[in-house]
């Protein structure tokens, strides 16, 4: 899980467009409307992902057959694209 996933998982939230924040290098935007929606800067959102994610279903990567717990979205045709992800620690 990298701090670049967390913010593009904090774009998806709050709507912004990741690609032109980042390709512009308007970053600190990403963290303004994080401060503005939860009061709380970019690290803490990170901190509050790292923890949350574990709550996820487990997934199987279609590629490796791997195990994760992922943020993400649904695709219109069935499958879902992870924005953040974990492997599955064993149990």
């Amino acid at each position: 899980m990298s701090y670049w996933d967390i913010q593009e998982l904090a774009c998806k939230m709050l709507n912004l467009d990741y690609d032109t924040l980042v390709n512009e290098g308007r970053e600190d935007e990403i963290d303004n409307a994080i401060y503005e929606k939860f009061e709380i800067g970019m690290e803490q959102f990170y901190s509050i992902v790292k923890e949350l994610i574990r709550f996820t279903p487990v997934l199987s990567s279609g590629l490796t057959d791997t195990k994760v717990h992922a943020f993400g979205e649904a695709m219109p045709n069935g499958g879902f694209f992870a924005i953040v992800k974990e492997e599955v620690e064993d149990e």
